[in-house]
Formats: C-alpha cells, structure tokens, sequence
C-alpha cells in the first residue's frame, strides 16, 4: 500500500498591501526515495498575495509593503477525495496531545500570524500544533456553513486521531473560527477529543458591520440583501447567490449565498454567537453547551468591535452563559494590544502567556470536561420526557448535598445544558426572614444558627411544589438575596408551558425531621452530592470571608459550630437519595 503524501516544508506567507490578488501558491517540490519506496517532497511554498479581506490586517498595524511570516512543518493530505490539507508547525512531532487552528473569513495557511511562534514555544510542554485547510478557508467561506465545517474537522480529527496518535484536542478559533469551535461542541462526531477551546476574537459578524461608519448606501444595501436573502430562503433557495454587492459589504468582493448572508447578519442567526445584544438566556441558548474548560481572549483594541460595546463585559456574559461558566471553567482575557488579529509583539507575548497557562491547567486536571455534568443532564432529559408524556406534569428534581459541597454549581450547570427546559428553584429562598426570626424567643440563638434546619419554613417550601405538580400554569416561587442576606419573595416564575424539569437545590430536601418529612416524596427523583465533610466545612469558611462584620476568627467558629452541625445532618439523610453523585467542590488549598 501507498503511503499517504506528506511534505516536509517551510510556509511562507509574503503579505503585499494593497492588492486584492486571489491567494496562490508556488510550489518547487524536490522527490527523495526512501527505503521503503515512498516519496518525499522537500519544497519552500511562498504564498503571494494577501487575503483579499480588510478582515485579514488591521487598519491601526502599520507594516512594510512587503512582511512575512514563515513556519518549518509538515504539510499533508487529511482527505485524499478532494485534497484537502493539513499542516503540522515545526514537523511532525510526537505525543497525543494537538492544538487545532481554526481561522476566521479569508483564513487560510499562516493567516494567523502568531500560530508559529506558539506552537514553537508548546511544542516543548508536549502540545503538538495543527491548522486544516477547510472548504470555509480563502474564497470558500461565503459558500459555506458552519455544519460544512464541522463535517470538515471531523475529517481532520479522524486523521490525526488515526494516522499522528492524537487523543487530547484543544481547538483555537480564531474570528470566525471561534463560531466553528463552539459549533463542534454541538455537531461534531469527535467532540469526545475535544478537551478544551480557545476563542480568539469572538466578535460578532453582524455588529462587526456596523464597526466603522457606513454610507446611507451600505445601510440600504444591507437591509435590501437581508430582506433578499429571508425570501430566498423561505423560497428553498438558500444556497443561490446573492449579487456581489452583497459580499463587498463584508470586504471581499467574493460571492455569497444567501443561506450565509443570513446566517451572518441575522439575529439570533446560525453565526451571530457573540453580538453584545443578546440577552442572557439568548447566550444560554448559543454557549450553553459548552460543557469543556474555554479561554475567551479578546482584543481591547479590535477593530470590528464597535465602541458601544464593552468587551471585557461581553466576555464575562459569555464565559457566564457556557455550562463551564458556573463552576470557573471559562476564563476572559482581554488583550491590551494587537488588534483582531493580534498582530503586536506585546498582544502575543499576553496572548501565548494565557494560552500556555491555560492548557498548564488542564494538564494538571485543575480544568476539566463536564462529563458526569453532562451525562446526569442527558439522564434527566430522557426522563422528564417519558414522564411528561406518562403524567402529563413537569418533573421534579431534588439536587441535596452539604454546605459547600458545590450544589448551586452543579444547578446552575444543568441549568445550561437543559435550557430552556429546566427551571432551578434555589432552597435558601425559604429560609425564615430575618424579621421573622428575631421576634422568636430564642431569637438571638436562632440568628446565630441561621441555616439550620429549623430556620427554614418547610411548609411553604411544600406548598409552592404541590402547585408546580398540579396547579396554575405559572407559580412565582422566592428566590434569596445574599447581599441583604434575606428572601425575596415572587421573583422565579415557573411556567407550566415551558419549564419540563424543576430542579430544587438545597440541604435538607432529605431530611425527615424538623418539619421536612416526607419532602423528599414530593419529588419524582432525588439526586445526593457526596463529598468529603472537612473539605465542605473548608469550603464555606473560605466563602464566608467576604460577609462584612466579622473576623476570621469568628467566621472559623461559627462553620465549626453550626455549618458543621448542619452539614452532619444533611449527610445522614444521604441514603435517601436515589443518585449519588462525586463533588468536584475541593477546598481552594488543593488547586494550589
């Protein structure tokens, strides 16, 4: 059998300002024969020319007429049926480890300018550096969609996974790339690979438009081809081209479907992952199945990112709304320098820094996939459904566990993964208000204890849920507001028509003293987060710094005398879950 062509080479990427030329590449191949029969093509490949995208170089770099970025490698053939390649930075190494490239509109080989600098400086911590050639690349994108591209990288990650020993993938999207890396989180057949993402520039398309000013043409050009692309596609022709005109708004005078103009300039189109105007269950609906540790690194600087948006804020609201977000999974970058593409020496250096320390950490297991996260989600889907259609009501979950054993995480992670089926309704908005306690005899014990089993109101918890099981359609429940450290009432609405999966968070849903008996019946399955008692009681002493008025001293005390009393109580209900599951909440001191 033939083995499959590779070549050993060095890329060369000749940027020349102010043409609009098709990138082309020139080729002087040399055929070695080894003892085995193969061929070698030792060759340099200059590419002339520059991206015909302003997207490519931003507007605030000055450079030479003429600069080039040039990286030693392997070049090879992934798909053999249509020749599609790959590239391995520095040659081919070895190790399962692979960070994937993935480039924005335009992209192509080495359009992302730092990608041999950094696979130079990983290269030594065992990452090995890898960047396809997809159908999307140069002129292809405005052809293009993202589940085309998800097909694309599932062909590359069958080749590395089966011909370079791959088995651990991060991929780095830049641009538009980064819709292709959360996109394959979704799509793709080889999402198991995948153990973490990087987002360079995950910038809206459609706000992206409006970044520098346009004419009174432009805006009528543009609301005229989305009103042209919306009838096509309805029509079933989504896949027809629209004029050129339409391609030139995004730079490039290429051709463009309507399906992608849609796509592009759409809200809450199949591309539009990161514009500044979506709301927060909008981005729980595009990022919340982001269920591996990410790194979100944008550009303080970037020029398609218009002024009214803050992009430091925007990337705290999407590193939120990932399922990753809630449990520190999702870490923000903004880079001080260096534009879209982050084209300056001080931008990369930042940029390769937070790259490496990422992946640092998920070597270290200090980041990691949600997998039980995601398999309990998958579970409790596949049983609200044959419960909804056997009952006809929504499916109650109760998620108990110890002080500080990581229950509002865990909600607020199946929260994402089950949105919008799924509403979580937080136990400490029953707690007793704090007027209420301090008229109780026992008032200043009771204050202390706070979070006790007694000083919660049980019934009402009880109420609330025998509604949800058969009453109106909507029951507004409380919720609790830590910063004034009391309930506030009717502010969660459970919405008969919507939410199939409730989901109550709390200590004592197992218990079967203080008034809590038989709580656990009103549930149709009950879930336990075990964890170790000392890191628990750690946990919150930790937590408990930041409560104003007191000392250190005083608040170890206090989780001594009564957060620890509450978590042995909450643990001997245990054995009444009907799944238990392991916390990850270790105490901070073991992630040092």
């Amino acid at each position: 059998m033939q083995a499959a062509p590779f070549a050993t080479c060095t890329l060369h990427r000749v940027a020349r300002f102010g043409q609009h030329s098709s990138p082309h590449f020139v080729a002087n191949p040399t055929l070695q024969r080894s003892g085995t029969g193969s061929a070698r093509c030792l060759f340099a490949l200059a590419f002339l020319g520059t991206c015909p995208s302003t997207r490519s170089r931003p507007r605030n770099a000055r450079m030479s007429a003429a600069s080039e970025t040039a990286s030693e490698g392997e070049l090879f053939l992934y798909d053999e049926n249509f020749g599609y390649a790959g590239f391995e930075a520095g040659g081919r190494g070895e190790g399962p480890k692979a960070l994937v490239f993935i480039g924005g509109l335009t992209d192509g080989l080495l359009s992302l300018r730092y990608l041999p600098y950094l696979a130079e400086a990983l290269r030594p911590r065992g990452w090995r550096s890898f960047q396809p050639v997809l159908q999307s690349s140069y002129r292809g994108w405005g052809f293009n969609s993202l589940d085309e591209d998800v097909a694309g990288l599932d062909k590359f990650l069958d080749f590395l996974a089966s011909k370079r020993g791959i088995s651990k993938v991060v991929l780095l999207g830049s641009s538009t790339g980064c819709q292709d890396a959360v996109h394959y989180l979704k799509r793709g057949q080889r999402k198991s690979l995948i153990h973490g993402i990087i987002l360079q520039a995950p910038v809206s398309d459609r706000e992206a438009l409006l970044a520098e000013e346009r004419s009174p043409e432009d805006l009528e050009a543009l609301a005229h081809f989305k009103d042209l692309a919306k009838q096509l596609i309805s029509e079933g022709h989504g896949d027809e081209l629209l004029p050129r005109r339409a391609c030139a708004l995004f730079g490039p005078p290429d051709a463009i479907t309507a399906y992608r103009f849609d796509s592009l300039t759409r809200r809450m189109g199949d591309d539009d992952l990161f514009s500044s105007d979506l709301l927060e269950e909008e981005l729980v609906e595009k990022l919340g199945h982001v269920t591996v540790p990410c790194l979100l690194a944008l550009s303080a600087d970037d020029e398609y990112v218009p002024s009214f948006v803050d992009s430091a804020a925007l990337g705290r609201r999407m590193a939120d709304a990932m399922a990753v977000g809630p449990g520190g999974g999702a870490k923000v970058v903004v880079l001080g320098s260096g534009g879209h593409g982050v084209r300056t020496a001080e931008g990369q250096a930042q940029f390769m820094l937070s790259v490496a320390e990422f992946l640092s950490e998920l070597d270290q297991g200090h980041l990691f996939p949600l997998e039980w996260e995601t398999a309990l989600a998958g579970q409790l889907l596949d049983r609200a459904r044959a419960f909804s259609e056997r009952e006809q009501r929504p499916f109650l979950v109760a998620l108990a566990g110890m002080p500080g054993c990581g229950k509002t995480v865990t909600a607020e992670i199946l929260k994402r993964l089950l949105h919008p089926r799924c509403l979580v309704v937080p136990m400490d908005g029953f707690h007793i208000p704090l007027s209420e306690l301090k008229s109780r005899v026992d008032a200043d014990d009771a204050i202390y204890r706070r979070g006790a089993a007694d000083t919660f109101d049980p019934k009402a918890l009880k109420e609330k849920l025998l509604e949800i099981r058969s009453g109106p359609d909507q029951v507004l429940l409380p919720d609790f507001d830590h910063a004034h450290g009391d309930p506030t009432f009717d502010t969660i609405c459970f919405e008969r028509s919507r939410h199939q999966i409730v989901l109550v968070e709390g200590l004592y849903l197992l218990h079967q003293r203080d008034g809590w008996k038989g709580m656990d019946q009103l549930f149709d399955f009950t879930i336990y987060i075990d964890a170790d008692l000392e890191d628990c009681v750690q946990n919150v002493k930790e937590r408990n710094k930041v409560i104003p008025g007191y000392t250190a001293e005083e608040i170890d005390r206090r989780c001594e005398e009564v957060d620890r009393a509450n978590a042995e109580v909450v643990q001997a209900s245990a054995s009444k879950a009907e799944l238990t599951v392991e916390s990850r909440a270790a105490p901070p001191s073991t992630h040092a």
